[in-house]
């Protein structure tokens, strides 16, 4: 399970060195690339190939008229690239998704359970200072939830 927040420097060129918790739970599962695709928040996913192919499966049975089914296929599955680790644990982000991201010089990788978010920091942190702005309907969602 990917959870925790790290920090790491992005080249001119694209490559990003994956934080070692990440590597390691990769490694433990067998991975030696990331599907990594465009997020709906301005951020990038990335997910490993077994938990990719989860996410293609479910996505197979949404509707092709249904507005919502029709954007995510595009945004998420139409986005996807496929990103080998090189031997100093780095991927290459293509630029594309460099750019969807806004992806500078600081990189926060953000683990949320069965993949990670990979956020220009700067947008990270505007993105939850607003998102926690008026966290009542937050709070009341999560109850709901029963968390």
């Amino acid at each position: 399970m990917f959870k925790g927040h790290y920090i790491n420097v992005i080249s001119e060129k694209g490559r990003v060195s994956i934080p070692s918790r990440f590597r390691e739970l990769m490694e433990r599962r067998g991975a030696d690339r990331l599907i990594i695709t465009k997020g709906l928040d301005r951020c990038l996913v990335a997910f490993t190939p077994d938990e990719w192919e989860r996410l293609e499966e479910k996505a197979r049975h949404l509707s092709m008229v249904k507005m919502s089914d029709i954007i995510f296929k595009r945004q998420v599955i139409g986005s996807a690239e496929e990103c080998q680790i090189d031997s100093q644990g780095r991927i290459l982000i293509p630029g594309a998704l460099r750019e969807y991201g806004g992806l500078k010089k600081k990189c926060l990788f953000l683990g949320v359970t069965d993949r990670f978010e990979i956020w220009d920091q700067d947008t990270y942190n505007e993105f939850m200072q607003a998102a926690l702005k008026d966290h009542g309907d937050l709070r009341k969602e999560l109850a709901e939830l029963g968390l």
